[in-house]
């Protein structure tokens, strides 16, 4: 009874205060999300929604505060007489949360979105909420944990995951094969493999100069610690020979095994002896290397032990005779040089020889050139004209015989004497006779 009283009386106080204070204002006051405690000007007026009628005209610091939540500040301006709304959106607190793992490297998944690898930090959770964080990694046991926030202390989670795989320790002779297990890059050998997924495995092996090898019948269990060794088979090597010039003959290890180029194949690895011989040439010997499928290229460049004689003619087309034995015909590319190419005379004996030069409408020319062993001797042979007709043209005023130089469908161009030619006009010309016997 005497508390019912005291309330009477205070009500009765405040009314009799209100009415002290003449007409009130309509405050109200609302926030998303409800419920959120409301302070106004230092002093606890309840929880949202609220209406407040007793708040003077003027300047007011409303503070809104819920746990969870970041707590916001406003100023809100009351005028006599005049009702007024407010509202604020308050935002949800996040969380500062350290995911570390042993081993690292684990997928992070919260509440079902992917956050990335251990370690991380996640600064995106609200702390007002539990959340379902889960670890995985190939070859572990995933685990799942809640996450609880205390506010905005920050939240460090050092987890521990068990091996869900084997391990392999993978050793190879020789070393530094590459190494895949189950398609994937593991290292080069020795390697030790820590997380193969349980069941079964295929581990292969990979090293230059060598026969791949596969080992596919491995059966892993979580927790198994096994060994694979194997002893690399090696390939046979490929060995390329040539020479300057070519057709030199090639030995190995005394066998002759054909001329250049030449690609010898299914070699073992080991060092060979390898010997070239060529005619007019000093024989050349090396020791080779030839290691597991490797394919060593060697190139022999010959000495040459005997002479070599350049050949020039003025003008070029004429035939070469070299001791009785055709040489070949010189020849150029530039109708304004002087003088032909080089026709070249390999592997010439130390001595003297007999050189003879011919071209149709020039004199013969004999030459007698000393050759020396491992020098190149040179003969430019200038061929003089000779006057020796092949053809004959009758006309009405005359018989003429020349050399034939061209014949077109209008006239005939001869040369009469040497170095002076002569045009028939087809009109005029009754009879030609080519001095083979031909006539026209």
């Amino acid at each position: 009874m005497r508390i019912f009283i005291s309330a009477v009386l205070a009500c009765f106080t405040g009314l009799a205060a209100l009415a002290q204070q003449g007409p009130s204002t309509r405050v109200d006051i609302t926030s998303q999300p409800e419920r959120a405690s409301v302070i106004v000007d230092g002093r606890d007026r309840g929880i949202t929604p609220i209406t407040i009628f007793d708040l003077a005209p003027g300047r007011h610091h409303v503070k809104f505060r819920m746990a969870g939540y970041v707590e916001r500040d406003r100023y809100i301006t009351v005028e006599e007489g005049r009702p007024s709304q407010h509202s604020n959106v308050l935002d949800a607190e996040k969380g500062l949360l350290l995911v570390k793992s042993s081993p690292e490297g684990c997928e992070i998944t919260i509440d079902g979105v992917a956050m990335g690898v251990t370690p991380r930090l996640i600064t995106t959770l609200d702390t007002k909420s539990v959340h379902k964080m889960t670890l995985r990694k190939t070859g572990y046991r995933p685990a799942t944990f809640d996450i609880r926030f205390n506010g905005r202390t920050p939240l460090v989670r050092d987890e521990t995951l068990m091996l869900d795989s084997g391990v392999l320790r993978i050793i190879s002779e020789p070393t530094g094969a590459s190494v895949t297990v189950n398609g994937v890059e593991r290292g080069v050998t020795p390697v030790l493999v820590t997380d193969v997924p349980k069941g079964r495995a295929t581990v292969k092996l990979y090293l230059e100069g060598f026969k791949e090898e596969v080992i596919s019948d491995l059966v892993v269990g979580a927790g198994d610690k096994q060994t694979v060794s194997r002893i690399m088979e090696g390939l046979p090597g490929t060995l390329s020979l040539t020479s300057v010039p070519d057709g030199a003959r090639f030995y190995l290890n005394g066998d002759y095994r054909g001329r250049s180029p030449l690609v010898i194949s299914g070699l073992k690895p080991g060092e060979y002896e390898v010997r070239a011989e060529r005619d007019g040439f000093g024989t050349e010997t090396r020791k080779v290397m030839v290691s597991n499928g490797s394919t060593p290229r060697v190139e022999f460049r010959m000495s040459n032990v005997m002479g070599r004689l350049e050949v020039k003619t003025s003008p070029a087309g004429a035939q070469i005779l070299f001791d009785g034995r055709p040489a070949g015909t010189t020849t150029t590319n530039d109708p304004d040089a002087e003088f032909s190419d080089v026709l070249a005379i390999e592997n010439v004996l130390e001595g003297e020889h007999t050189l003879v030069v011919r071209k149709s409408g020039y004199a013969e020319t004999t030459r007698h050139p000393k050759i020396q062993s491992n020098r190149t001797s040179k003969a430019n042979i200038r061929l003089k004209r000779i006057f020796k007709p092949d053809v004959e043209i009758v006309t009405d005023t005359g018989t003429y015989q020349g050399i034939l130089v061209s014949n077109t469908p209008d006239y005939i161009l001869v040369e009469v004497k040497l170095g002076i030619q002569r045009s028939f006009p087809r009109a005029d010309i009754r009879k030609v006779r080519f001095l083979g016997g031909k006539e026209k």
